[in-house]
């Protein structure tokens, strides 16, 4: 007979990324609505990350816009910037930083660690960039995290870590090596790729904004007692699983 080892669901999170929201064009503000309303009808769904590109402009208003659209999920939510907030705005990320408090995250969830921070360029079109300063936080958090046990950890940039998208990617992969890091995940690309950042996993997803289906979409992501399951979840449909890692 065969032995079958069941893996228990612990909890789930959605990953919404590049949302570009534009005072000058609804479009991509439906396409959020939409994915916020999905979103608040899966009872499995505990948190909600959100990584970068949430405006197109980075301008004052079309932030306030997306943080009032946001505020409408039930379950809490963390956002970090992209590059369109960092240098498309006057501000830089200044007034990403205002309304939303910061422009990184870190917090505990049933025994796991999630850090989130910001990775755009610079200068407009240069590539990204990881600040000293945040660098200096991830690893302040992490000797934290590492003090207090063996939690995995799963780390949130806007850009993947590779050479050509981050200039310093290596610093980042470097600072996080001695630490239980599971995966990095972000967006950028607005599609869905499996990669490797120095051996670690790097998941980006695909844009919430409609396809050429005209679907909206979002990432979801089971996590068991030993596996973490990610999804492509369109909008009114079953969700596709496309990737899975040990944890």
């Amino acid at each position: 007979m065969l032995n079958y080892i069941l893996s228990i669901l612990l909890f789930s999170f959605a990953l919404l990324t590049d949302t570009h929201i534009s005072t000058s064009n609804p479009r991509p503000m439906e396409d959020l609505q939409r994915s916020i309303a999905d979103i608040n009808q899966n009872p499995n769904i505990e948190f909600v990350v959100v990584t970068g590109d949430l405006t197109e402009s980075g301008d004052r208003a079309s932030i306030e816009a997306v943080k009032a659209a946001l505020d409408q999920l039930r379950v809490p939510y963390y956002a970090a910037s992209g590059n369109h907030e960092t240098t498309w705005s006057e501000s830089g990320v200044m007034d990403f930083t205002r309304v939303f408090g910061d422009s990184r995250f870190a917090f505990s969830h049933r025994g796991m660690y999630f850090i989130g921070f910001n990775s755009g360029p610079v200068i407009r079109m240069a590539d990204g960039h990881v600040a000293p300063q945040d660098i200096a936080w991830l690893q302040h958090n992490l000797d934290s995290v590492s003090r207090a046990g063996d939690a995995p950890i799963f780390v949130f940039t806007h850009y993947p870590l590779r050479n050509g998208d981050v200039d310093n990617w290596y610093e980042v992969t470097d600072a996080v090596r001695p630490y239980n890091v599971r995966m990095f995940i972000g967006g950028h690309y607005h599609s869905n790729r499996n990669q490797r950042y120095d051996g670690i996993p790097g998941i980006l997803m695909r844009s919430n904004l409609r396809d050429k289906d005209g679907k909206q979409g979002y990432g979801v992501y089971e996590v068991t007692e030993d596996s973490i399951k990610v999804y492509c979840q369109r909008v009114g449909e079953q969700p596709v699983q496309w990737a899975e890692f040990s944890l």
